[in-house]
């Protein structure tokens, strides 16, 4: 009985270390069929092309056990880190060839695009510039750089860089949309030196109505010319240049989206760009669709996104927009709209608390934006920090179209027992308001 109770524990025993060790015979199987460098080198091609990337990664791996420090293998190995989204490994890897040998191309490229998808883009310039130099016509070299740069907040050294490649293949979708990108953030850093400079006031107006004209609004494109009072002979020079400047770049934007369109009228840019015309043009619904038909195809992208919460925020519909722009900030934490948007929201909601951090570090980046003074203005005078209050109000002043602004600021002043400058502030609301409401009777009036 013992004997044959003994002799079935070891067969059973037997049993399961034979499970155990089942994969590595097998594994070692696998090594007796391709016990050689030249056999894994091979068969991981194969796996590489039929687009078996991790698989090829574990034998190129196996490959360089037999052959350490192998180049070809090493190179290879990066590619296919790139290619199943490993860019840490890829950048790592490629760049550790990259440095014993420069002239590489392919470890140079990996390394730079690597270094752009792992959010390093300075690391990116110097190999990604040696092989532009080496090869002027590379298109993943250029395309990559110019992405770098545009990481770096450099639109200007990236638009020189997408112009390139759209000499150089004027169907290239791709340069064009980066260049449609980079005068976008030209033609908005041009418009906020605009709107600072003596005299700038009225070319902005100026500027918002040529912007109204190009949507068809030839309403309200009128009321923003007259009350611009531009004309040919201002004394303000340099804001006469800053406005063509920023009306170029604005041009130039559109002209490189509509391009992009033209070459890929089905892809997801091609309707987020759809979206933004639409709801330029106040067609919410239609915009949203786009959105939400290009967020279908690109769900991890902060883009589509942002589009659809602005949309819901501007219909009004704060759950819809919070859920959007929170997932909007978790993959672009950078997003400074999607930061604005959510502080709004809270705002209107009476959520003080959770409003000023947000505005706060919003105006860190952005301190001319007088919607995000005026709210957290507003967010510091519920919170009983009412010389906070003054501080940003007062900042905000030239964006009152309605004389909401001076009217809270009035209320501020007159908690601080300021009630000259609270007086002030009020009649000024006062003024505002009547020339508002003229200005909507004016409207009706022409319609």
């Amino acid at each position: 009985m013992r004997t044959d109770r003994f002799g079935a524990l070891t067969c059973q025993g037997f049993f399961r270390i034979a499970l155990r060790t089942l994969p590595c015979f097998l594994a070692l199987l696998t090594l007796l069929r391709a016990d050689n460098y030249e056999e894994l080198f091979r068969q991981a091609a194969d796996l590489s092309a039929r687009g078996k990337y991790d698989q090829a990664i574990e034998d190129y791996k196996a490959a360089l056990l037999l052959r350490p420090g192998a180049v070809e293998a090493l190179n290879n190995l990066a590619v296919m880190y790139y290619a199943a989204h490993r860019y840490a490994e890829a950048f790592n890897t490629a760049g550790g060839i990259w440095k014993t040998h420069p002239a590489m191309a392919s470890a140079a490229l990996v390394t730079g695009m690597a270094a752009v998808q792992c959010n390093r883009p300075r690391d990116a310039l110097e190999p990604l510039e040696s092989l532009v130099a080496k090869d002027p016509g590379n298109r993943d070299a250029i395309l990559a750089l110019a992405s770098a740069h545009v990481a770096l907040n450099e639109p200007g050294e990236a638009s020189r860089l997408y112009e390139r490649r759209t000499i150089l293949a004027g169907d290239d979708a791709d340069a064009w949309y980066g260049l449609g990108i980079c005068y976008e953030r030209m033609a908005e850093e041009a418009s906020r030196k605009l709107s600072h400079m003596t005299g700038g006031a009225a070319y902005s107006k100026h500027l918002l109505g040529d912007f109204l004209l190009s949507m068809g609004d030839t309403r309200l494109a009128r009321e923003a010319f007259g009350e611009s009072l531009v004309s040919p002979a201002a004394e303000d020079s340099q804001a006469a240049g800053q406005y063509a400047e920023a009306r170029d770049l604005a041009g130039k934007s559109r002209h490189a989206f509509e391009r992009f369109v033209t070459l890929a009228p089905d892809s997801w840019q091609a309707d987020l760009f759809r979206g933004d015309i639409e709801r330029q043009h106040g067609q919410l619904s239609a915009a949203l669709e786009l959105y939400q038909k290009a967020a279908a195809q690109q769900p991890e992208n902060p883009a589509p996104l942002l589009g659809m919460g602005t949309v819901y925020w501007e219909l009004g519909q704060f759950d819809n927009a919070e859920k959007c722009l929170r997932n909007t900030l978790r993959l672009s934490p950078q997003s400074e709209p999607a930061a604005f948007e959510l502080a709004n929201i809270a705002v209107r909601r009476h959520q003080y608390r959770e409003a000023i951090p947000l505005l706060e570090k919003y105006l860190t980046g952005r301190p001319d934006a007088l919607a995000a003074r005026a709210d957290l203005g507003l967010a510091y005078f519920h919170m009983n920090r009412f010389a906070d209050a003054v501080e940003e109000l007062s900042k905000a002043l030239d964006s009152d179209e309605k004389g909401d602004i001076h009217y809270q600021l009035s209320i501020a002043l007159r908690k601080l027992g300021r009630t000259g400058e609270a007086d002030a502030a009020l009649q000024k609301s006062v003024a505002i308001r009547q020339a508002a409401l003229k200005r909507e009777q004016r409207l009706l009036t022409d319609r």
